[in-house]
């Protein structure tokens, strides 16, 4: 084997880590997110990461009302995460256990801090 494809192997199996670094950070995101259509009947709520933002829809499906917002704050642990919305003074609350994949609890407060609403979602 020359030496410039000696140099070439050794350069490229030093890249391989520095690459995977640059790609994983999104994957595991994806899977560290509660990404998803959750529903209880009455409530759905989809939560997506797009355009550098975790967004979320909610709908209440007796009234057809619905909502979208973008750019969440995050707070919580690594075994029980929370994600927070701000829209005109009320506060979209989503929060997520990794080790219950398919549940989420979305709790709504009013501008005063009063809760609204506190329901557990499913997938």
């Amino acid at each position: 084997m020359s030496l410039p494809a000696i140099s070439l192997a050794i350069g490229l199996g030093l890249a391989v880590p520095v690459i995977e670094s640059a790609i994983a950070p999104s994957v595991v995101l994806a899977q560290s997110l509660p990404t998803g259509t959750f529903s209880d009947g009455e409530w759905t709520v989809r939560i997506a990461y797009q355009g550098n933002a975790l967004t979320y829809y909610g709908r209440n499906e007796n009234s057809g009302d619905s909502l979208f917002l973008s750019g969440a704050s995050v707070g919580g642990n690594a075994s029980r995460r929370t994600y927070t919305w701000n829209n005109s003074g009320h506060r979209y609350r989503v929060s997520w256990q990794p080790s219950d994949p398919d549940t989420i609890r979305v709790e709504v407060f009013s501008p005063n801090g009063r809760s609204i609403l506190n329901r557990l979602l499913y997938r």
